[in-house]
């Protein structure tokens, strides 16, 4: 029984391209069966897709992907089965808060060497295309030909020296625990693209209190990278989950790539798999 899964994709909430019905379409084109959206920050489509009708055989877990500041730098938490409360929202609110002063705070300062942008422009003229994916911001100085794309974006914003400062991972994983999700360190291979992520670093994330790590990704380019991750969830009784970053049309992440399934990964806590199992067969 191969039942394919993918557990991190964007929609149009965040920086994907896709609507909901959208990517429904998608999920089912891919024959994927079990499914989250992890957007940014957000809940709005996972909360939507609660009350879409799926693809025939398929199941959806709400997601969503927490942002948050270790060592400097931004690390993502992959929450699922969360309980939607006034707390969570508030607390992703102020994540989203934090990156709109960032961005605007580099706008004021790329309107000081390129006269055709401004804060005052970019407010009272611009008007974004979110189908397009990414963010207003990168797609207001990639409209007004400052920027070719986002590595270029990325590049000017890395010389700017301006910070930009999350919550900590500790706070994520508390207001986590209150809302009663279950939470992955996501990705670690696109922290570490050469190598593995360090065991002391990894022990960091499980003495904080993850359930689990995002083993298959489309930034673990190398099989030792997987396998490493997977030993080291075995070992420490963490659950093991993968997903595609996809973004719809924007970045060239394929929907379903890798390829996952549900026999290589450890997901027991976050649905019925029995249940599933006895009722599965997949959609049209």
């Amino acid at each position: 029984m191969s039942i394919k899964i993918d557990l991190h994709m964007h929609s149009i909430a965040s920086d994907g391209t896709w609507t909901v019905d959208e990517l429904l379409r998608e999920i089912q084109k891919n024959k994927i069966d079990i499914f989250s959206v992890t957007d940014h920050d957000t809940i709005e489509s996972s909360e939507k897709i609660k009350n879409k009708k799926l693809p025939d055989g398929c199941t959806f877990i709400p997601g969503v992907e927490i942002s948050s500041t270790y060592k400097d730098r931004e690390y993502h938490l992959t929450v699922y089965n969360y309980e939607n409360s006034e707390e969570l929202s508030s607390f992703i609110k102020n994540n989203n808060d934090m990156r709109l002063e960032y961005n605007y705070k580099f706008i004021d300062l790329m309107s000081k060497v390129y006269p055709e942008v401004s804060l005052d422009d970019y407010f009272n003229n611009y008007e974004e295309d979110p189908s397009k994916g990414g963010w207003k911001a990168l797609n207001y100085f990639i409209d007004n030909d400052i920027f070719k794309d986002i590595g270029e974006y990325f590049h000017k914003l890395k010389n700017t020296g301006l910070k930009l400062i999350f919550k900590s991972p500790e706070e994520v994983v508390e207001i986590s625990k209150k809302c009663k999700g279950k939470i992955f360190l996501a990705h670690p291979s696109y922290y570490y693209r050469e190598g593995c992520m360090p065991e002391e670093e990894l022990n960091y994330w499980k003495d904080i209190g993850i359930d689990g790590i995002e083993c298959f990704t489309p930034y673990a380019m190398k099989k030792f990278q997987e396998k490493y991750y997977f030993n080291y969830a075995r070992k420490n009784n963490l659950m093991i989950s993968g997903g595609s970053d996809c973004h719809g049309e924007y970045l060239g992440r394929n929907l379903g790539v890798p390829a996952v399934y549900l026999d290589q990964l450890d997901i027991d806590q976050l649905i019925d798999l029995e249940n599933f199992k006895k009722h599965f067969k997949r959609g049209i």
